[in-house]
């Protein structure tokens, strides 16, 4: 079974001052280790920031340093990758009107690079569950992405792999609140002014891979 956890930072919408825009999270063939592991270091980030252990711990609760520390943590997993798409609005050479279609077609993007990569495998027996935090989606919305996606996997690139979407509360999902820091941490380093040095200098396991969508659509 495949996992991939996915959030999202900035705000694709035409009129957002947000140059970046980034979705991202993490990928694992190793969920039980991972969601263990990750369990232990949420409680330790809580007793270190004194939060209570029922309160979700958010990226807008930790400093640069302390999501780096993350990053740094969960790359010593194995099974573990941190993955995210960065896109840079000033170069795609559109206006965002259809937000959801967009964000569709930003998740496909991440997906074919997965993918081309080899981190994804497509065989008929392969299986990819997909989980997005419902928090920014629109009802009407939530069945879109698979639909999209099976269409451009299934019947458009003809791979057999499996695939589903779910939606869930990052209050009660711990692989969501991973998502929600790791997106946000590549979120920031997007901003910086070389953003590939800073991820080359984490991507101490090489368990990063962080895809840049500047092309214009």
């Amino acid at each position: 079974m495949q996992y991939l956890f996915l959030d999202e930072s900035g705000n694709l919408h035409k009129n957002s001052p947000d140059r970046f825009f980034v979705i991202g999270g993490i990928f694992t063939n190793n969920y039980d280790d991972i969601k263990k592991s990750y369990v232990e270091i949420n409680r330790e980030l809580k007793e270190k920031l004194n939060m209570d252990f029922d309160t979700e711990l958010k990226a807008a609760y930790l400093n640069m340093e302390e999501k780096m520390d993350i990053v740094i943590k969960l790359q010593q997993m194995n099974g573990m990758y941190i993955v995210g798409v960065i896109v840079d609005k000033e170069k795609i050479g559109v206006k965002i009107e259809e937000i959801h279609l967009y964000y569709n077609y930003i998740i496909g993007k991440l997906l074919d690079y997965l993918v081309k990569i080899g981190l994804i495998k497509t065989n008929e027996k392969d299986y990819l569950f997909i989980n997005i935090d419902k928090s920014s989606m629109k009802i009407e919305d939530i069945n879109s992405l698979e639909m999209y996606l099976k269409i451009h996997f299934n019947i458009e690139r003809k791979m057999k792999f499996e695939l589903n979407v779910a939606y869930w509360d990052s209050s009660k999902n711990y692989m969501i609140q991973v998502a929600d820091i790791m997106c946000n941490t590549i979120w920031n380093i997007a901003q910086s002014p070389n953003p590939f040095k800073v991820f080359n200098s984490l991507n101490q396991k090489k368990r990063m891979r962080i895809y840049r969508l500047n092309r214009r659509v």
